[in-house]
Order: C-alpha cells, then sequence, then structure tokens
C-alpha cells in the first residue's frame, strides 16, 4: 500500500537538524547539536581527546521517513581545525507516495583546516517513491571531506521510483564536484549509468588527493573504479545488483581514505 502523505502548515517548514562545532582549547566541542523535525544528532563516545579536536556524533530517526511531501534538512557547521565525525546508522527507504516528491538536503559549511567525515547508510527508493536528495558543502582554504553514499535502486524483487541526486562541493578557487544524477523513467538503464545494476556505491573526497589505488593484481584492489577531480579530490565507486556486493567494492578505499585523513 502506498505510504501516505505527511502534510504542514502553511509558510512552517519541518524542522531542520542543526549541528556546529568549534575549537576550544586544545580540544574541540558541540556548541549545538539541535533536534530537528525527523532526525536527533547523538554525540558517540570516543571524541575528541586532548588535543585531538575530533568529535564524532550520530543520527538517530525519531520520525518515519521518507513519505510523500517529507522534507529532511541537516546543516552543519565545523570550525577551523576541527574533525566532525557524522554517521548514519539506519539506513532510509523513500516509500511509495503514488509519485508525491520527497526530499532531503545536507547543506555544510567548514571553516579553514576544518575536516567532515560523512558516513551514509544505503538509501532506498522503493517504487512509487520520488526522492529528491541534495548535498551542498562549502568548504574553507585548507578543509577536506569525506563522503559516503550507497544509493539503491527499489528493495528486494521491485523498481526504484524516480531518483535525483545533486551533489556540490566547492571550493576557495570554485567546485571541486559538480554532480546532478537523474534517474527518472528509463534513464538509470542507459549504456554508461547503471544499465543493469542495482546498487551505486560511492566515496567521494575533496580538498586532498588520497593515495592511489594499487596496482591491478596488486594488494587492496578492489573491483570499484577510481576518478580523480581535476581539483584535488577523487571519487571511488562500484555498480553491483546488492548493496553488499557494492560495499566490498568501496569499503576497502573509504577506510583507507578515513584513516588518511585521521591519521
Amino acid at each position: 500500500m502506498p505510504g501516505p502523505a505527511r502534510t504542514f502548515p502553511a509558510l512552517q517548514a519541518p524542522r531542520p537538524t542543526r549541528i556546529a562545532v568549534e575549537r576550544t582549547g586544545d580540544g574541540a566541542r558541540f556548541a549545538l547539536l539541535d533536534q530537528g523535525h525527523y532526525l536527533a544528532p547523538r554525540p558517540v563516545a570516543g571524541g575528541s581527546a586532548a588535543g585531538a579536536r575530533h568529535l564524532r556524533v550520530a543520527l538517530i530517526g525519531i520520525s518515519m521517513m521518507l513519505l510523500g511531501g517529507d522534507d529532511v534538512r541537516i546543516e552543519v557547521a565545523v570550525g577551523t581545525g576541527v574533525t566532525l565525525e557524522v554517521i548514519e546508522p539506519a539506513g532510509m527507504v523513500a516509500y511509495d507516495a503514488e509519485g508525491k516528491q520527497s526530499r532531503w538536503t545536507l547543506e555544510a559549511v567548514l571553516a579553514e583546516d576544518a575536516v567532515l567525515i560523512w558516513e551514509g547508510a544505503p538509501v532506498v527508493a522503493a517504487a512509487g517513491s520520488n526522492m529528491l536528495r541534495e548535498t551542498r558543502v562549502q568548504l574553507g582554504a585548507g578543509a577536506r571531506i569525506l563522503i559516503r553514499d550507497t544509493l539503491v535502486l527499489g528493495r528486494s524483487g521491485e523498481e526504484a521510483g524516480p531518483l535525483r541526486s545533486r551533489t556540490r562541493l566547492t571550493g576557495p578557487a570554485g567546485d571541486y564536484l559538480y554532480e546532478d544524477l537523474d534517474l527518472h523513467g528509463p534513464r538509470h538503464r542507459a549504456v554508461g549509468v547503471l544499465g543493469a545494476s542495482k546498487v551505486l556505491d560511492s566515496a567521494t573526497a575533496a580538498g586532498w588527493r588520497p593515495q592511489s589505488l594499487p596496482p591491478d593484481g596488486g594488494p587492496g584492489r578492489t573491483g570499484a573504479q577510481r576518478l580523480d577531480l581535476a581539483a584535488e579530490g577523487a571519487v571511488v565507486r562500484a555498480l553491483a545488483a546488492t548493496a553488499h556486493e557494492a560495499a566490498r567494492g568501496t569499503d576497502p578505499e573509504y577506510r583507507r581514505w578515513k584513516e588518511q585523513l585521521l591519521g
């Protein structure tokens, strides 16, 4: 059965989830942890030790999503020299809403020498859904970002609803990456897009150049493909029929890149 459409009073948008971290002495602290309509930010143990300036937070769902008309917004600010790691513990499903659009938006601002690690969980576009997913990040001088992202087209045994995923990562000199992936109708089956694959799993780095993959056949080589950006950054991607197959391709590289950032 189609999921219910959610309605909100006129001129009253759902409350966004807000996270802000800042430097304090030789450590870091949460300056803002503001629960939104859909997600609550919760600090994770093992955060900043003296001199580390590294904080971790999990996004916990507090309301069913994504239903037709949902508008999930997350706003993040990372202060100078601070590392913020955001974890999505559970995946998300855009449910059958008879084509009514739902939205998920991340807007992040990174100050000078800040680091944001976004460890996303799989996002499933069920049949009958219509999802717009946007990620917009502004990086200051010396700032770096690493994003893990998994898009799943349809639940087991079903086709996906329309899905559009836009990513824009911008630095002091302009865009690192501006991508608009439009998977409406038969387009995802086109040659050079997804073909017969059901899952697109990615790790994206910007503001720095991760170490290159080993040569073919070398230790640690995976089935994922690496694309180097014109500016400092890279994307590693795997296409597969299932999420765990795709993850096998990107996980080793994502973990390696994360170690480089935190090392």
